[in-house]
Parts: C-alpha cells; structure tokens; sequence
C-alpha cells in the first residue's frame, strides 16, 4: 500500500506526527514530508497544525481516512489471495458470523475446521445478518451464518438450516429496553415481542455489540430480548412464545466449490448439534 497513505492513517489516528513517527520507526519529519507530498497529490490540505504541535483534520482529511481505511482492507485481502495463487494446496475462505451466532459456535466451528480443513484459511467477520446478506450479494464472503430468514436467490446461493435457537426475556423492569441495531436478526424479533406483547418501552437504547448488552443488563439497567443459548449462567430468564423460536441458517455462494461447501455445512451442523 502506498507509503503515503500509511503514514496519513498513522498521524490520523494518533492525531500527531510525533507518535505516528514512533509507530513507523521513522523520523518526524519523513512523516511531515510524506503527508505534505500527499496534500500536493490530492489537492487538499488533510490536516489543521495548531499550537504545541496540535493537528486537527479538515474535512477533506476526514474523507481521505475513510477512503483510506477501505483501500487498505483491500489490499490487505488482495494480498491474501495472492499468497494462495502461489501457494495452490491453500485456498481461503471468507466467512462471515452474525453476532450471536459467533458467539454461539464460531470458536468451535473454527477450532474443528482446523483439523478438518487443514488446508483452508479462514478470513473470519462478524456483524449483523442484514450485512451478511449485503456481502454475500457483493461476493465478498462465500459462507454467512445468519439468524433471521434473509431471502436467497437459488441462481447464486444456497441456504441450509443448521440449528435452531430459542429467543428469551432478561433483564430487570425498569422501563429501559436495550435493543440490538437495525438489521440484526435480534432487532428483528425484538420489534415483533413489543408488537406481540404490546410493550411501549419507556426509553431504548440501541447497542450493536451483545457483551455490552449483557453487561448492562447485569448491572440492572434494563431488560432485552436474546438467545437463550448465550445468557450467563447467573441471569434467569422467561421464556417466550413458541414462534419466537428461530432457525439459524448457512447461506453458501454458488461459485464455492459444492463439496467444500458441503464439509463445512456438516461441520456446523455437528458443531450446533453438540450445543444441544
């Protein structure tokens, strides 16, 4: 990746040429020339220099790092796939995990991979099903394990049912519901149980990370609807109606080899089953 663009995520970052230079094992003022050789390239001035060796991005700094950040994702990949080009016994695989998913199973499914797969890497990401769904389309993983139904084309992917999962109540009354973002499979049945149990919470807050979420509920702060697989064994919890049990499923890209795929579902699927 561009030595320029490095050096700019670095000042960026650490909001300092000092301790960016630090970072790189270089000297200040290699930094200072390379961000302003940068400025010249991109027309822009990126950053603001202030007193005591303060900086402060521009606007135009602040786009740059976005743009910067997803560049580097990028070529950190293309590298990757590169080194399996020349390395043919290797392929790599992209594999996303919803977020209690993940929780639920992706350190077993990884470890027992391993021995399976021994000549398969993994590049492992975790987020929300509805961003799953979105990097499927784009190509960008071959396999997304989501937990809310996400409609598949059967022209580009196949879907298989891997395990199901009962969704349950935690938390203590105290009129503040903590609710997983938009587009997550939780989010999802969360507005269903307000609806459903005709609940008007008195204050939300949203959170995209379960550990927080359970986090707050251990300190009272509210109650929140969540797997029953992934509450701590300290927490009680009331069960829900029985539609609010749900299937998790393994969403697979037509261009990954059908047999592969096949190993992997089979290795979730023993994974989910000794959860049971």
């Amino acid at each position: 990746m561009n030595s320029y663009l490095i050096a700019f995520i670095y000042v960026y970052e650490t909001q300092s040429f000092s301790l960016a230079a630090k970072e790189l094992f270089v000297t200040q003022p290699t930094i200072s020339i390379q961000i302003q050789q940068l400025e010249k390239m991109v027309g822009q001035q990126l950053f603001l220099r202030k007193r005591h060796q303060a900086i402060m991005p521009t606007v135009a700094g602040k786009l740059l790092y976005e743009q910067a950040l997803k560049m580097r994702k990028i070529w950190t990949e293309t590298q990757d796939s590169l080194a399996h080009i020349t390395n043919s016994k290797r392929q790599l695989i992209h594999i996303g995990f919803s977020q209690t998913i993940s929780q639920m199973l992706a350190a077993d499914f990884l470890e027992k991979a391993q021995v399976v797969l021994p000549d398969i890497d993994w590049q492992v990401t975790v987020d929300n099903s509805d961003y799953m769904a979105k990097q499927l389309t784009q190509k960008h993983l071959d396999i997304g394990l989501v937990e809310k139904p996400i409609p598949a084309s059967p022209s580009t992917m196949r879907r298989k049912k891997i395990a199901s999962d009962y969704l349950v109540r935690i938390g203590r009354p105290t009129g503040v519901w903590l609710q997983r973002e938009a587009g997550s499979g939780i989010a999802h049945y969360t507005e269903q149980f307000f609806e459903e149990y005709d609940i008007i919470p008195e204050k939300i807050i949203k959170i995209n990370r379960n550990e927080l979420i359970l986090e707050m509920v251990n300190k009272g702060l509210g109650e929140t609807i969540i797997s029953q697989k992934v509450v701590p064994p300290n927490l009680t919890y009331e069960k829900l109606n029985p539609h609010f049990q749900r299937n998790l499923y393994s969403i697979v890209t037509k261009e990954l080899d059908r047999d592969l795929a096949t190993k992997i579902n089979e290795i979730l699927l023993q994974v989910a089953d000794a959860m049971n």
